[in-house]
């Protein structure tokens, strides 16, 4: 997958889940291009799909038999939709789910991951899957309310890591301050991946080049696809660090970020 390294940077700093929403209608020209991103996306596992519905998230909440919150109505909502027999394929939702939300932000929208049992009945609007695939989680799409927006953001800067895992508590053998540079970029930028509850299910271990995600404790489906999640933010903070490399599922721990070449 192609990453616009700078760009999905910014947005993993400026980020963060919203439930307010403004009325106004996504502009054509975002919306657009969002779709784009997100028909290159589709293509790059066989396992996840994702998809724009132009309807607010409050339509679809009630069938994902869950508690979220207090949302607003959102102009649109985007689905992750998964094969139920892929491999990998809740580390992927994550990972790949996630590159959209990452580019949402980049184009000024606000988004928040919400995962649950989804239940068609209980909603209007056609969530089309085909057999063997189900809904892995949701996100609504739109323009954050200002008055939010910015009680969030006054927030975030004046405590920047709250409620956040240390870095020694992330890493389990230790972490090391004299690691490479783009291996300390990539498990800062990993810390602040989104997570149910803040529950921030992850851990990071590296070696030879080799940064491997696992799951703390039980592996879930959802601490998956969290995993997912961070796994990308992983290889943002790599790739900004100046390291080239490739993610790899599975053989270690969830997955890897495998840094190549001399670089």
């Amino acid at each position: 997958m192609k990453i616009p390294i700078k760009k999905w940077y910014e947005s993993v700093q400026t980020r963060y889940s919203q439930q307010k929403y403004m009325s106004r209608e996504i502009k054509p020209f975002t919306l657009k291009a969002l779709e784009k991103n997100i028909k290159d996306l589709n293509e790059v596992y066989d396992e996840v799909r994702l998809k724009i519905y132009k309807n607010s998230i409050t339509e679809i909440l009630p069938a994902l038999n869950g508690k979220y919150g207090n949302f607003t109505d959102s102009p649109a909502f985007m689905v992750i939709i998964i094969k139920s027999t892929g491999e990998h394929h809740w580390t992927k939702a994550g990972y790949i789910g996630e590159a959209a939300v990452l580019e949402a932000t980049a184009h000024g929208l606000g988004t928040c991951w919400i995962g649950a049992r989804f239940e068609p009945s209980k909603t209007n609007v056609n969530i089309e899957m085909e057999a063997g695939e189900r809904l892995a989680a949701v996100t609504p799409l739109g323009y954050s309310s200002e008055s939010y927006n910015i009680t969030r953001h006054f927030i975030s800067k004046l405590f920047p890591h709250r409620d956040r895992k240390s870095l020694d508590e992330l890493c389990p053998d230790g972490y090391n301050k004299d690691w490479p540079g783009w291996v300390k970029n990539a498990i800062k930028t990993a810390s602040s991946a989104p997570s149910r509850l803040n529950r921030q299910p992850w851990q990071f271990f590296y070696g030879d080049n080799r940064i491997v995600v696992d799951c703390k404790g039980k592996s879930s489906a959802y601490k998956r696809l969290e995993c997912g999640i961070a796994l990308l933010h992983i290889e943002i903070g790599a790739l900004d660090g100046g390291a080239e490399g490739r993610v790899e599922f599975g053989e270690m721990g969830i997955a890897s970020f495998i840094k190549e070449g001399e670089k």
